[in-house]
């Protein structure tokens, strides 16, 4: 039901604190929605199964790929605010596109801009496949689950 990603613009932000966070939420989401698998994925890949985990099979219900787009010393990225990008009918999937602040990315990001970030994005996906005239996206299980990621770094010791 939500999945998330990163592009990152620069060699530096390996490791960095950003991506710390961010792969802290993407484990989180994971271990809410499981890992997305069957089909391909909205990039035309093909995506394997692993039967001893968790899985969520892309295209049983409307779901929403989050993507963080994190400015480095290779330059920005051309993303004005948070944005549907890529929707799929058949595999019921829209990419959701995020532009990371320089600020967020100085500061090691927060909680409260990638929480934000999901619930605008949860919000962006039920207008879209409402909007689409496909199933409906399930908004209220949707912030449920970025409530419990909040739930989970903050005990993890993020702010």
């Amino acid at each position: 039901m939500i999945s998330i990603g990163e592009h990152y613009r620069g060699p530096e932000l390996h490791g960095s604190k950003i991506q710390t966070l961010l792969g802290c939420v993407g484990r989180s989401i994971i271990a809410e929605c499981g890992h997305f698998v069957g089909g391909k994925d909205i990039a035309g890949r093909d995506s394997n199964s692993d039967p001893f985990k968790r899985a969520f099979e892309v295209g049983s219900a409307p779901a929403a790929n989050v993507v963080f787009y994190v400015p480095g010393s290779l330059g920005d990225f051309d993303i004005p605010k948070i944005e549907a990008s890529r929707f799929s009918r058949k595999q019921k999937l829209l990419l959701i596109a995020v532009p990371v602040p320089k600020e967020e990315v100085a500061s090691g990001g927060s909680v409260e801009f990638v929480t934000g970030a999901l619930h605008e994005a949860n919000r962006i996906a039920a207008e879209t496949f409402a909007r689409k005239g496909a199933e409906p996206f399930d908004l209220e299980k949707a912030e449920a689950i970025v409530e419990r990621v909040r739930q989970s770094l903050v005990a993890q010791g993020f702010s």
